[in-house]
């Protein structure tokens, strides 16, 4: 039987046996070897303004200004207290007081105004009822005004010495210029009728003037209406459409209703229908 080295035996055996837990530490080893970026195949470059920034005087203000909104945003994460709340600030009970005072100012402002339109746009009825007396002619007025209508509707006469006959308030008379001519002239002077002869009287009846005239021997009537009149002299005619006159001078003239009665110097009367 032959002899076996068992020392032997055990010395081939060990090795073999450490052999085979190396062999997964030193595939380990392999693991753990850092890889280098230039063997992979997929490699990203990165574009302007990315990355590191270093800080200059061109940028120090903005750097600056990042650094405080960091450091806010790092000290309200740290005190959540401190964060302005999103609905905004509260409202102290001071300032709705003003708010609602200065609202009420304000309507009371719009209704007095609205009130004092409408007070000038739509008056009260008893003002308007004191306005309406006010326009209306008092008493004494209405007198004035009656009698004013009376004497305009009435007649009269006067000589050709400068009395004046009346109508509407306003006056006429005779007046002898300084060249010998005569005229009809009202309160301020201006002559509204030039007479072609020499005037006997002056006479009014309604809103019509008559001037009996002496001219060449003979006598005729000059007509005035009164607001009324064109331009011109026009004589009083007869119904046969001339001019109604006689011979001499006339020496008495008078009316009689609608009727001018004229007397002359060959003692002929004449009657002048006015209507």
């Amino acid at each position: 039987m032959p002899f076996r080295d068992e020392n032997r035996d055990e010395k081939n055996v060990r090795p073999a046996h450490r052999a085979s837990h190396a062999a997964p530490s030193a595939r380990r080893a392999r693991r753990r070897v850092p890889s280098l970026a230039s063997d992979s195949d997929e490699i990203s470059t990165i574009g302007a303004g990315q990355g590191a920034h270093v800080t200059t005087r061109k940028n120090a203000a903005e750097a600056a200004d990042r650094a405080r909104k960091s450091a806010e945003r790092r000290y309200a994460e740290r005190h959540p207290e401190a964060r302005v709340p999103q609905a905004g600030p509260r409202r102290s009970a001071f300032n709705i007081v003003l708010l609602v005072v200065a609202a009420v100012l304000a309507l009371a402002v719009v209704f007095a105004l609205g009130t004092l339109v409408t007070s000038l746009v739509f008056p009260p009825a008893e003002e308007q009822t004191t306005h309406d007396q006010t326009l209306r002619p008092t008493e004494s007025e209405l007198q004035v005004q009656e009698e004013q209508r009376e004497h305009d509707a009435g007649s009269e006469q006067v000589g050709a010495d400068g009395a004046t006959v009346s109508y509407a308030g306003e006056t006429y008379a005779l007046r002898q210029a300084d060249d010998g001519t005569w005229g009809v002239v009202n309160a301020v002077g201006d002559v509204i009728i030039s007479l072609e002869g020499t005037p006997y009287g002056l006479l009014r009846t309604a809103d019509t003037l008559l001037i009996p005239e002496n001219r060449d021997g003979g006598w005729d009537v000059v007509s005035y209406v009164i607001g009324g009149h064109l331009s011109g002299v026009t004589y009083v005619v007869g119904p046969d459409g001339n001019p109604v006159g006689g011979s001499g001078d006339v020496t008495s003239a008078e009316l009689d209703g609608t009727t001018l009665r004229v007397t002359d110097s060959t003692g002929s009367t004449t009657d002048v229908a006015l209507a």
